[in-house]
């Protein structure tokens, strides 16, 4: 045999070999059921907005943050305004929103600020699932279908 053909077929096994070595299986992204100590206590900052299953362009998104505390006291910035309301996570994620309770504060702005806020309080009204993910660094809030689907990113420690 050539010393060419012997090189190539040499080659053509680390190849393959490198091949074989790699997994085929993808990293997993772990997704915890939220839960009220996971999620209540800490500050979270929109990054992802999605609405019948299309992304929603949010200008200014450190703009837009989620809080609850232990109790069920939601609040937030929601563009221009603030919101509050009440709000039970039970421990496998499930979110009752008690909407009588509800309320944003109504100053003016640029219709199109407004326009997002109006679009970002309803999604979030229409969220019924909560989980944590990237070591509780990530909170999802969704609606069943995921239709609504709520990213953000812990905002300080």
């Amino acid at each position: 045999m050539s010393r060419l053909v012997q090189i190539w077929l040499l080659g053509a096994l680390l190849v393959i070999g490198g091949c074989l070595a790699t997994g085929s299986e993808e990293a997993r992204v772990i997704q915890n059921a939220g839960n009220p100590q996971s999620v209540c206590g800490k500050k979270w900052q929109l990054v992802r907005l999605r609405v019948n299953g299309a992304a929603i362009p949010v200008q200014k998104p450190e703009n837009f943050t989620f809080l609850c505390n232990p109790d069920g006291n939601v609040m937030g910035r929601s563009g221009i305004n603030t919101y509050r309301g009440e709000l039970q996570i039970t421990a496998n994620g499930q979110m009752l929103w008690d909407t009588s309770s509800f309320v944003s504060t109504k100053m003016g702005g640029p219709p199109q600020l407004l326009q997002q806020e109006h679009t970002y309080l309803r999604a979030l009204s229409g969220t019924r699932q909560a989980f944590t993910k990237s070591r509780g660094k990530r909170l999802i809030l969704r609606d069943a279908s995921g239709d609504i689907y709520i990213e953000y990113v812990r905002a300080g420690p």
